[in-house]
Parts: C-alpha cells; sequence; structure tokens
C-alpha cells in the first residue's frame, strides 16, 4: 500500500530509478577487444662443440630459433651463439662454413647480461644446404679476434637433426586466426 502522502509523482520517480538501477545491473554481454597473438616462438636444444656438459646459454653454446610472424605467416630461422660476457670485446658476427663455402650470417641483436647473445639470421637457403653440409665450421668475429672451430661429425650431425626439428615444427604451426563466438 502507498501511503496517503507520496504523490504520483514521487512513486514514478522512484519506479524510473530502480529500473535505471536494475537496467544497470543485469548481466549484459560485454564486448572486449582480444589481443592479437603477433608471434609464435620455436627454440631447439643447445649443442656446445668441444664441450661435455651442454645447457641452453652456457658460453660456446649454439641453438636455433625460428619465430611465426602471425600478421606476414613469414617464419624465419635464427642462429643464437652465447659466450662469456668477459671472454671478448664487441661482438661483429657469426660466419658458417658447410663444406667449401662460407656463408656470413646478418648479425640481428646482441643481447648483453651474464652471457652474450649474438643472434644471426639463417637465411633459407643456407639452412637447407647445413641439412646436407658434410663439413660445419664456425667462426666468431669481434673487434679484437676472430674464432674458428669445426663441428665433429657427431656435433655436425646434432646440429643438422635440431635444425632438422625446429624445421618441422614450425612448418607444421598454422597461423593463428582469432573468430569471434
Amino acid at each position: 500500500m502507498i501511503r496517503p502522502n507520496f504523490s504520483f509523482l514521487q512513486v514514478s520517480i522512484l519506479a524510473v530509478f530502480f529500473g535505471v538501477l536494475l537496467n544497470s545491473c543485469s548481466a549484459r554481454v560485454q564486448i572486449l577487444p582480444e589481443p592479437v597473438v603477433e608471434q609464435t616462438l620455436f627454440r631447439s636444444g643447445p649443442i656446445c662443440p668441444g664441450a661435455i656438459f651442454c645447457s641452453a646459454g652456457k658460453p660456446g653454446s649454439l641453438n636455433f630459433k625460428g619465430i611465426l610472424l602471425n600478421k606476414s605467416g613469414e617464419k624465419p630461422i635464427f642462429l643464437e651463439y652465447y659466450m662469456s660476457s668477459f671472454e671478448e670485446s664487441f661482438p661483429i658476427g657469426i660466419s658458417m662454413k658447410l663444406d667449401q663455402t662460407w656463408h656470413n650470417l646478418r648479425k640481428t641483436s646482441t643481447d648483453y647480461g651474464d652471457t652474450v647473445r649474438v643472434v644471426s639470421i639463417l637465411p633459407v637457403d643456407v639452412a637447407d644446404k647445413l641439412l646436407s653440409a658434410k663439413e660445419v665450421q664456425f667462426s666468431f668475429s669481434s673487434r679484437d679476434n676472430t674464432s674458428t672451430f669445426t663441428l665433429s661429425s657427431s656435433n655436425t650431425d646434432n646440429l643438422k637433426s635440431l635444425l632438422k626439428d625446429l624445421k618441422e615444427k614450425l612448418d607444421a604451426q598454422a597461423k593463428l586466426t582469432i573468430t569471434n563466438h
């Protein structure tokens, strides 16, 4: 029952107020934009030429990194080389000798920390030549000197296996699509 001292105007204002309050508290679906995954990263295990124990990021270790760039669908592969931060001066780059031909790899980045990581792009044609090479040598150059080391046949086979596995995983990865349902 409405008390006699409430007017029709007061009752209608209260009804509108509660109607707006209830409507604003309803469980409506909110539309929120989703972030687009720009890239997917793949990283191979390490290989440490001349070392008994090997772990990722250890000075003297090598590994491959592959990236699926979702916007363009490109799948570049990189070679990462780690060294002690006290070992070398300013790093210049990495070269790779496959059988009798040297290939200079374009350096894309250098990260400094407990170890220095030099990242160079591995072009598709060089990656294909690496998979069929019988002899593999790496050369690292800094401002002060150049260090060259030849991989043993077991290290060469291991390196080829790491690259092959990375390429298979990278090629199997499809470009991501985001759908709204």
